[in-house]
């Protein structure tokens, strides 16, 4: 009798195994059409890339390189730039210089997996590093002394990693926190469908491994799971696809809004009246809902690309962090 129970009960542990292992392998993500209003900045073809720092690095703790550039300002003003989805630290060269002139030392960095930093292009080794990655810069550049007021600034999926450092354990690193029109999840009132189609994402895939993960189990974790709106490839200058892992390092996670809810430190969030990709209107009255003391300012005419881009928009954002860093 008992050998009559098990055994179909066996078989159906094995057919919903093997339906879960089908839905992880096969359920990649798709390209989208290239999407102009995540691809491409405003202006870019006629910036002078001259004027782009030397590259540098410094060691993670597991010894690959996380890269830099250095716009030096003054010393105990300092600002870590962080880039947005598929970019590297070149793409904030103008919002760089927005802020070295109104005196910050800027530390515009390509992520772990983007721009030759970490290991493997679109990927991270565990949930999570980005997080240590920005430990490992602060203390490798010397950048924790007394005296130095630390900001943490990042724009898109960037501004995303922002807030989730604000609101994390680690949210002692910097001082103050500044999100340029940052991912907040998906089912946020803020986000567009797909980000405004500038995100494939590999849904059954994204969940069934987000379902493994919430049990303790790392397991086909480095698996394309979103597909970027560009036909870039993948290269030292762009970041077309994400693993799972990279992603879930990126952002807030299924309980953003606690997450938003922790930030104590002093935050700031600076979005365009235009983005294409996010609902500009929808950051003020979320915040006020769920954490009143983190301000949101409002650029008018301005697009999601644009805020990295467009005078009106890097002098706002410059303006954002001397309110912050008391200047």
């Amino acid at each position: 009798m008992i050998r009559r129970i098990l055994i179909p009960a066996g078989l159906l542990v094995l057919l919903v195994v093997g339906a879960f292992a089908a839905v992880i392998a096969f359920s990649a993500p798709t390209a989208p059409p290239v999407l102009a209003a995540g691809n491409t900045i405003p202006g870019i073809a006629q910036w002078n890339f001259a004027e782009l720092p030397k590259p540098q690095s410094v060691k993670a703790r597991d010894g690959a390189p996380i890269n830099y550039r250095l716009y030096p300002g003054r010393p105990d003003r300092v600002v870590v730039l962080v880039h947005g989805s598929s970019g590297t630290d070149a793409s904030m060269l103008k919002l760089a210089q927005a802020l070295q002139a109104v005196g910050a030392s800027v530390y515009a960095i390509s992520l772990r997996g983007h721009g030759g930093s970490g290991t493997a292009n679109g990927d991270v080794s565990y949930i999570g590093q980005l997080d240590d990655d920005l430990a490992d810069l602060v203390k490798g550049l010397g950048l924790d002394k007394a005296g130095v007021h630390r900001t943490l600034v990042g724009f898109s999926s960037g501004g995303g990693l922002v807030l989730r450092i604000a609101g994390g354990k680690q949210a002692g690193l910097f001082d103050d926190y500044l999100a340029i029109s940052p991912f907040i999840a998906q089912d946020s009132p803020t986000n567009k469908p797909n980000a405004g189609g500038w995100a494939g994402v590999a849904v059954p895939r994204v969940m069934a491994l987000t379902l493994v993960n919430s049990v303790g189990l790392s397991w086909f974790q480095d698996l394309p799971a979103i597909h970027f709106a560009t036909d870039a490839k993948a290269s030292n200058s762009r970041t077309p696809v994400y693993s799972f892992r990279l992603a879930a390092s990126l952002q807030l996670g299924r309980d953003w809004r606690a997450v938003l809810e922790r930030i104590a430190a002093p935050t700031e969030i600076v979005v365009g009246a235009n983005d294409q990709l996010f609902n500009a209107d929808q950051f003020k009255p979320m915040l006020q809902t769920i954490n009143p003391r983190v301000g949101v300012t409002i650029v008018p005419n301005e697009t999601h690309l644009g805020m990295i881009a467009d005078p009106p928009a890097t002098t706002a954002i410059a303006a954002a962090w001397r309110k912050l860093a008391g200047d």
